[in-house]
């Protein structure tokens, strides 16, 4: 076991234990096989002796934290278990923003009414009424709490929600940030967080993944959890008694190959998240009866398939792959294997993970637009070949070599005889699409219409434009994860919620380990998953300090 050093900033090392023992499909498909799970657990297998105890044992240091801090302040004794060496998670590694409506930081007053509508908008019936209300009426008091806590600046950044376009959608409003030296990052807050619970007298133990619960039976069929069995870097293991309550917040399962091959059987590899994300919060609560929901829904950004590949099998968290910065510039379009265009290009990542795949309103996924190609001509290369410091894929300034797995062409149609498409039909779509651009409307998708897009055209530039300007140039694209959206069904406590539709007594959960914490099927903005990890995180321990220690 190893206390976190103080100021010890989250790195991406590679995993740090085996996943679970015990998956088993078919307890992935159904309530009864999942209640099958827990009663295969539900064994007398409580801990003669403990080895270490705590009022409130958090699983993770992403969004839990919050949670950990919000207990010890609250007077509550604290053990704090991470898997990696480091802290942090995907949260470190974000761009520390955080959705909050109805803040106290926007000069401009919220409307909560618009908050609501818009928030009910986005979680598209994935959500509960209850959970959207607590979010929107508790959010500020938890960035509040963060801020005096740890001295987090909180600050407005300058962002439009995803969706404009809906009712009560804002700008300039709900995402906050703590920057620091200009840089937004997540770690800005996650490690202050860390500082002050030590300080408070809690323990952060890295490398010290949890394995399973600790529960008993209860009157009503359902399991109690009592503690947590850990292992230490060397393999020992450690009872750890949580007197009030276990928080599980070890992110999603982009890293589990069984689970996604279960939730996910199509070619989606991510990249935006810490390779510790192999799913162990959700199956060790599912173990004990937890309800899972959302599992074949994810965050996601549309990225150059070789990186995302190769980042992916690296074990490397990077948003560097991202084609934000390229699909949005003007000379630029998607095109499937037929050579078609199929989604506006330049709207928010959160709308292409869902036009590019062709996700049904049932979660399913198909692969409609798989294969997928990026193609630009050499205004885009012109724009963005930084000789300065290069580019992931138009290489140090123009006279860069193209990375293998980019293709170039002095003509369309020799371009996607390389690529292996319809040469007639990306003629013709080009041919379209410039004519289209010229006369300043995308007739097929509204290019450059949205609200969302004009605000963001305000700092880039327009992004309606042909692509008239030779060579021109190619590279496969894929749809990726930032992150699973499923996972453990939750209240608006942060309470787990079991097959039979109650809570499980002192379990909790939050952030990307649960699946119907807000917002729901939909982004929010820029934020909108650290906002409800967090939230909920601070929720839980509320509830738990509530409590009677069990006897």
């Amino acid at each position: 076991m190893k206390d976190i050093n103080r100021r010890q900033f989250i790195t991406t090392a590679g995993l740090s234990a085996a996943a679970l023992s015990v998956f088993g499909l078919a307890g992935c498909s159904g309530p009864g096989a999942n209640a099958g799970s827990a009663s295969a657990s539900a064994d007398s297998a409580i801990p003669e002796t403990w080895d270490e105890e705590a009022d409130f044992v958090v699983l993770g240091t992403g969004t839990a934290l919050t949670g950990a801090l919000k207990a010890a302040a609250d007077g509550m004794s604290v053990i704090v278990l991470e898997k990696a060496k480091t802290i942090g998670g995907t949260t470190a590694l974000s761009g520390g923003q955080v959705w909050v409506p109805c803040n106290d930081f926007s000069t401009e007053k919220d409307d909560r009414n618009l908050a609501k509508k818009y928030m009910t908008k986005v979680a598209a019936g994935l959500s509960t009424e209850a959970i959207i209300d607590a979010y929107i009426d508790r959010a500020s008091e938890m960035v509040n709490f963060i801020a005096e806590k740890t001295g987090c600046e909180w600050s407005v950044s300058p962002r439009i929600d995803y969706h404009a376009q809906w009712e009560g959608a804002s700008r300039d409003m709900r995402s906050l940030s703590c920057v620091i030296d200009g840089v937004r990052s997540g770690a800005h807050f996650t490690q202050p967080e860390a500082d002050e619970i030590v300080s408070l007298g809690g323990k952060i133990l890295t490398e010290t993944p949890a394995k399973r619960l600790v529960s008993r039976p209860t009157s009503d069929g359902g399991q109690e959890v009592l503690g947590v069995i850990a292992e230490d870097a060397k393999g020992n293991q450690i009872a750890i008694k949580a007197n009030k309550g276990v928080l599980v917040g070890t992110g999603g399962f982009s890293y589990n190959e069984d689970m996604l091959n279960a939730y996910h059987p199509i070619p989606v590899k991510g990249c935006m998240c810490v390779p510790e994300s192999t799913g162990d919060g959700i199956l060790m609560a599912q173990a004990v009866g937890a309800n899972l929901t959302m599992m074949p829904w994810g965050w996601g950004q549309i990225n150059f398939k070789a990186l995302s590949e190769q980042y992916y099998e690296e074990k490397v968290c990077s948003t560097k792959v991202s084609l934000y910065a390229y699909q949005t510039k003007p000379g630029s379009m998607f095109v499937n294997r037929q050579g078609k265009r199929f989604c506006d290009e330049a709207s928010d990542y959160d709308s292409l993970w869902f036009g590019f795949q062709g996700q049904s309103t049932t979660g399913d996924m198909e692969l409609t637009n798989v294969p997928a190609w990026y193609i630009c001509d050499q205004s885009v290369r012109e724009s963005l070949a930084d000789p300065s410091k290069g580019d992931i894929f138009f290489g140090v300034g123009l006279d860069g070599d193209l990375p293998e797995w980019g293709y170039t062409a002095d003509t369309i149609e020799e371009l996607a005889e390389k690529i292996g498409i319809d040469p007639e039909g990306l003629k013709a779509q080009v041919e379209k699409f410039n004519a289209d651009a010229e006369n300043g409307t995308d007739t097929d998708f509204h290019r450059g219409e949205s609200e969302f897009e004009n605000y963001n055209m305000m700092n880039s530039g327009p992004t309606l434009g042909g692509l008239t300007q030779p060579p021109f140039y190619a590279a496969e694209i894929v749809p990726t994860y930032q992150g699973t959206k499923g996972g453990i069904q939750i209240n608006e406590n942060g309470q787990a919620i079991n097959t039979a539709g109650n809570p499980i007594p002192r379990l909790y959960a939050c952030g990307n380990t649960t699946g119907c914490g807000t917002p729901g099927k939909y982004y929010t903005g820029a934020g909108g998953t650290n906002g409800p990890g967090m939230v909920f995180a601070y929720l839980a321990a509320e509830h738990a300090g509530q409590l009677d220690s069990w006897a």
